[in-house]
């Protein structure tokens, strides 16, 4: 029996691209999951500012916001305290935090943010009138 070069080769193509594996690990479940489930739950926190320095850890708590389902609120936001809320938006794995004021409007914070490898990255500015900081967060479990 004779094999012809061209079933060979098309044969090696068949087993190559069998044999092809992904590097990074599939997230199914962020392709068909709610994307703000990675977001919610209690985080520690650890910021480095570029005014004030390193802090942390401390504790935030991430929930849906009742009032608006497109929305998350983030609990002890900048370590201002578990009555204070920032809102920040989910989309795939990113976050964003719009223009708003926090702490009775005399904090106006924005920033953004990803989650990945089961932390959520963040940089934001807060503005308290006097100061205009920037920051980077880390959250982790």
């Amino acid at each position: 029996m004779k094999i012809r070069p061209r079933f060979l080769s098309l044969l090696f193509v068949i087993i190559l691209a069998i044999s092809f594996t992904s590097c990074e690990e599939d997230d199914l479940d962020g392709m068909f999951g709610d994307p703000v489930e990675n977001f919610l739950g209690t985080w520690n926190c650890f910021e480095t500012g570029d005014i004030f320095g390193d802090f942390g850890p401390f504790t935030v708590q991430i929930i849906r916001n009742p009032d608006n389902s497109s929305e998350v609120l983030i609990k002890n936001f900048n370590y201002q305290g578990m009555d204070v809320s920032a809102r920040a938006i989910i989309a795939g794995n990113t976050i964003t935090i719009p223009r708003q004021g926090i702490c009775d409007d005399t904090i106006e914070i924005k920033g953004s943010g990803a989650f990945g490898r089961g932390e959520i990255s963040l940089t934001y500015t807060t503005d308290d009138g006097a100061d205009l900081e920037n920051i980077t967060a880390r959250f982790y479990k």
